[in-house]
């Protein structure tokens, strides 16, 4: 079956019909722009270091404000496969990681594979679906000019939906399109603040900008305090997994022994409930876990104790630091503006892509986007996430269980701390099958416009490590399958 869709491609673009034709496109475009500006970040569908032609395809770098060109934000636009009333950005975390990392490795139309040079093709763009729009920010991250000043998310928001503004006035045939925000990580942060921004202003100055949000995804994200998304849950996720993490039952003994001298031990089984039992709260003994980290003490006893190759990103022995062989230089080299890395090694491909040349393109930032190096904004949980929410046609959250940066539990915490349409989180716990190509994925469970939707044999990368099922939810989010076939 994956043949049949590139022949019919094929057939298309050799019998374009006269319609096509009159519209100006031409084989691989699925939207032309009526701005001459726009030609301008055209990219030519032949790159140099991928041996097959892509998608016609936009990039490069548009101010954050119509009063300040200096400081830009880079992007990079592949238009659906076929014509489509659906734009999704993307945006990866960090803080300071570019988000071409999940155009290459994650949701793009082309990857860039582990242990391997070959470039090949994405069976699970979402391309196949809409629009999408990778973006890198904050200023001072990959391809973006201009110096690092935002001080919190509210700068944050209002760099990116100046940069939206001018998006829209430059590629106008996508203004008004059904807009989702989506991402990981970090992402957390930016999405529910930069959704919250969109939502403030007024419904005229949005629909004049073209700006047409929908609704917002985030994987794995941070949207609590590294108490609830950390810590707390930490040592449950250790007793489970301590094979996998080589934890001797000396290490297990001690570490018991400390959360219950914190009042953390049972936290999980008497506060995650369905329905809460009220505002969550982290124990007074923990000290808001400034003299002490169990999440801190499991990755330094798992890292000795399998000689430097647990991967925090994901805890199952077969992906024990796969990413020393990532061609975009992942942790623990995502800070090295190495020579190998690919879009500094492919002579030409940096300008192909309309980026700046002199940059030494890194995977995450050595040095934080924010001015000062700290993030002052409080989490979304305890801010601006009920009313994204309520203001959203749908919200999805994931996570990946195999995550150990940030973990699952301390996601569902931060949901059941959180009020929206009039209740504190979900009032049933998620218990539905999440069905994959036959398979079972995991659960998800879905009350008053928030979808939770927890995947089984995933880390912190969800479109990366399954991406059938990052496919899958995103149908759904995007509205082109319903909640129940979610179990189908």
């Amino acid at each position: 079956m994956r043949f049949v869709i590139p022949l019919l491609c094929f057939v298309a673009c050799a019998f374009a019909s006269p319609v096509s034709q009159a519209k100006g496109r031409t084989c691989g475009e699925s939207i032309t722009f009526s701005n001459p500006a726009a030609e301008a970040f055209k990219v030519n569908r032949t790159l140099p270091g991928i041996p097959f032609r892509l998608n016609t395809s936009y990039a490069g770098n548009i101010p954050v404000s119509k009063n300040d060109t200096s400081r830009q934000l880079y992007f990079w636009m592949f238009p659906a496969d076929e014509p489509s009333n659906t734009t999704i950005i993307w945006n990866n975390g960090g803080p300071g990681c570019s988000s071409l990392e999940g155009l290459m490795q994650e949701n793009g139309p082309f990857a860039l594979p582990f242990n391997s040079t070959k470039v090949v093709k994405s069976q699970y763009s979402w391309t196949r679906l809409a629009n999408v729009i990778w973006v890198e920010h904050p200023v001072s991250v990959g391809f973006t000019k201009g110096k690092a000043s935002v001080a919190n998310e509210d700068d944050v928001s209002r760099d990116f939906v100046g940069f939206l503004d001018n998006f829209f006035d430059i590629f106008q045939e996508m203004k008004g399109q059904e807009l989702w925000l989506t991402g990981e990580s970090y992402a957390g942060m930016y999405i529910m603040y930069i959704a919250n921004a969109i939502f403030q202003r007024s419904v005229a100055v949005n629909k004049a900008a073209g700006i047409n949000l929908q609704g917002v995804n985030v994987n794995d994200p941070s949207i609590t305090g590294d108490a609830f998304g950390e810590e707390i849950p930490s040592v449950p996720y250790a007793i489970a997994h301590q094979k996998d993490l080589k934890l001797s039952d000396a290490f297990i003994s001690d570490l018991v022994d400390n959360a219950k001298k914190h009042g953390i031990y049972d936290y999980i089984e008497k506060n995650l409930l369905y329905p809460p039992p009220g505002p969550l709260t982290v124990p007074a003994k923990a000290g808001d876990f400034q003299n002490y980290s169990p999440w801190s003490d499991i990755i330094g006893e798992a890292y000795r104790q399998t000689n430097g190759s647990f991967n925090v990103y994901d805890t199952r022995p077969a992906h024990s630091w796969y990413p020393l062989t990532d061609p975009l230089g992942f942790p623990p080299n995502e800070n090295v503006a190495s020579a190998d890395n690919f879009l500094n090694n492919i002579k030409g491909f940096k300008e192909a892509i309309h980026a700046d040349p002199s940059i030494t393109w890194k995977e995450c930032s050595d040095k934080s986007p924010f001015r000062g190096g700290v993030d002052r904004s409080p989490p979304p949980d305890i801010t601006v996430m009920g009313q994204v929410i309520e203001k959203s046609k749908r919200t999805l959250i994931q996570h990946g269980l195999q995550d150990y940066v940030l973990i699952a539990n301390g996601t569902r915490l931060s949901i059941q701390n959180t009020t929206f349409h009039g209740l504190q989180g979900f009032q049933t716990a998620p218990s539905r099958r999440l069905i994959v190509d036959g398979s079972d994925a995991g659960v998800f469970h879905e009350e008053r416009g928030l979808t939770y939707v927890e995947i089984t044999d995933s880390g912190h990368m969800i479109p990366q490590d399954y991406p059938a099922a990052a496919f899958k939810t995103l149908q759904y989010l995007v509205g082109q399958i319903s909640l129940d076939e979610l179990a189908k």
